[in-house]
């Protein structure tokens, strides 16, 4: 019950927002009394932090899946396929995505917490796994320039993430072909430097 309860809050969330998803819309979408969810979750915050950390949770599960997936590429060809695994997960998922920002964007104080240890966790296996892409392909490369170029395809992607939402069709697809460009000019940069 407590991951129908779950997958309810992130369609209700991606429906009517934070403020919107009330107790009883959650419970009507499952088809029980809005006073059962409390003997799974003590309130509103609670079920929202335990959607909130599903939809995080298939966010990194994807991106692992395409990092093993591809981990025999370039290591440029890794970066890129991360970057449209990205677009692909977050496109394929419309709802999640929408109760994603609906649920970041909230006045939950916890989701600052959470969202920062998500990122701190999520940007420590990046580093060390594309760091080991990128350290096997330049074997000369220095850490500074592995950290820069992570933090840089960190600010690409969370660019192209944000743009999910704001652009459509031909629009969007010229954000991520922009985005695949400066990808391949942060190893271009690199080659350069041989």
């Amino acid at each position: 019950m407590k991951q129908k309860l779950i997958e309810a809050a992130i369609r209700q969330y991606a429906l009517y927002g934070y403020d919107g998803a009330t107790m009883r819309r959650i419970a009507d979408d499952v088809g029980i009394k809005p006073a059962s969810i409390y003997s799974f979750y003590n309130n509103k915050e609670a079920l929202f932090i335990a959607a909130f950390q599903q939809l995080l949770q298939n966010h990194f599960q994807e991106m692992q899946r395409i990092l093993l997936e591809n981990k025999d590429r370039s290591v440029e060809e890794i970066f890129s396929a991360m970057l449209h695994g990205l677009v692909s997960h977050h496109t394929g998922d419309k709802q999640g995505t929408i109760a994603y920002i609906s649920l970041v964007t909230s006045p939950v104080p916890e989701i600052k917490k959470y969202l920062q240890q998500h990122l701190r966790h999520h940007n420590d296996w990046l580093m060390n796994s594309l760091g080991d892409a990128m350290k096997a392909s330049y074997p000369a490369i220095t850490d500074k320039e592995v950290d820069k170029t992570i933090k840089q395809y960190v600010l690409i992607a969370n660019g192209v993430f944000w743009g999910i939402n704001l652009y459509d069709g031909g629009d969007f697809t010229e954000q991520v072909e922009l985005a695949d460009e400066m990808i391949h000019t942060l190893f271009l940069e690199l080659e350069n430097k041989r």
